[in-house]
């Protein structure tokens, strides 16, 4: 049965898109290799009441991709470049890809079978899914009761420790990298 409501996102199709399985299977390795898996904080509401929300990206230099990701998988892709961040370096323009909330979910969901690198990040962006589902308070967050929001904020943190630069997930300090002789 097709997703015929936005929330359902646990099917091969979404909102009219319909990707090959050759296509699912770009779409894990883009994700693997130049994308990422992201759960964030949502920037209303007092700090203790902010909701999570669960977002995928790709960066690439080639607008082609960015063109092909949002045709085959919906999204919006932009300019990624800044002049200040740019300034006096060469580099090729990049853009950056991105989705949210549900369509991310659904690409996830549909991409599991197929990650090389991001399988674990990818399970726990669908269990957020999964948790804002069974717990929608549509946007009311003082009403999440304190177990759920403490829920999302460790699933955020098990993510953000998968992600973590370093040998066995202990972050690199920033600053700075002493020579060695």
């Amino acid at each position: 049965m097709a997703g015929k409501h936005k929330r359902e996102w646990k099917v091969p199709f979404f909102e009219g898109l319909c990707p090959t399985v050759e296509d699912w299977a770009q779409m894990a390795a883009y994700l693997d290799g130049e994308g990422s898996i992201l759960i964030n904080t949502q920037k209303r509401g007092s700090r203790e009441a902010r909701g999570f929300y669960l977002r995928i990206t790709v960066a690439n230099t080639d607008i082609r991709l960015m063109q092909w990701l949002k045709d085959k998988f919906g999204g919006n892709y932009k300019d990624a470049n800044t002049a200040k961040y740019y300034e006096g370096k060469n580099w090729k323009r990049a853009y950056h890809w991105g989705t949210s909330s549900h369509r991310a979910a659904w690409i996830l969901h549909n991409c599991l079978s197929r990650f090389v690198i991001k399988s674990e990040q990818a399970q726990l962006g669908i269990m957020l899914q999964e948790n804002l589902g069974q717990h929608n308070f549509r946007g009311r967050f003082k009403s999440v009761p304190r177990e759920v929001q403490e829920s999302r904020k460790e699933l955020k943190q098990r993510l953000l420790v998968l992600k973590a630069k370093g040998i066995n997930g202990v972050p690199v300090p920033s600053g700075p990298v002493a020579k060695t002789a």
